[in-house]
């Protein structure tokens, strides 16, 4: 192990901020690129590596060498990147799940603009925070730069976030299917 890689090692495992800011300006790109090559968009990609770090200074994580530092990351990524996919299988099971109990929503017979009412409700329903949260969300932005606008961590967004899909699909039940923005809701 060469001294710059012992100094590193010294300071993760110190929780040194400069050495999270050398973490993110040496390996976040190549790390993001790992993950594409198993959930193959960046932006899922960009999250797993963020949640990555986050995850690394919450939990205070040390390691004995350099190349278990190396390896965790890659190990890591790798396994965040296929527990995303499970994720993602288990919601398409779900959603044919539904598809078959209830069958086809014929989109016709039911009034867009009620679904759309009831949608509304239910956000203004959600606290502040909540609702400011996700309604920046809907409008396109990404986690990052809703927890830069509102000075917040990443970490509280997504909770944010969930908390809102979770209370509009207990208020909307089956018509978030009916939903032509039904994909933000997954």
């Amino acid at each position: 192990m060469t001294d710059r890689e012992n100094l590193f090692l010294k300071r993760i495992n110190g929780r040194q901020k400069s050495a999270y800011q050398m973490l993110y300006s040496d390996y976040y790109a190549i790390l993001v690129v790992y993950a594409c090559n198993f959930v193959r968009q960046q932006e899922i990609a960009e999250d797993i590596v963020q949640e990555l770090f986050i995850t690394m200074w919450e939990k205070e994580i040390s390691f004995l060498s350099f190349a278990s530092f190396k390896a965790y990351l890659y190990n890591s990524v790798r396994n965040m990147a296929l527990n995303y996919l499970k994720h993602q299988d288990v919601e398409e099971k779900y959603i044919e799940y539904i598809q078959e109990s209830y069958g086809e929503v014929d989109e016709s017979e039911i009034n867009d603009e009620e679904v759309y009412r009831l949608l509304f409700k239910a956000v203004d329903e959600l606290p502040a925070r909540c609702r400011e949260i996700f309604l920046m969300y809907m409008d396109g932005k990404k986690n990052d730069q809703i927890a830069d606008i509102l000075n917040l961590s990443v970490e509280t967004v997504k909770t944010q976030k969930k908390r809102a899909v979770k209370h509009i699909r207990e208020r909307l039940g089956t018509l978030c299917f009916t939903l032509p923005v039904y994909s933000i809701l997954l």
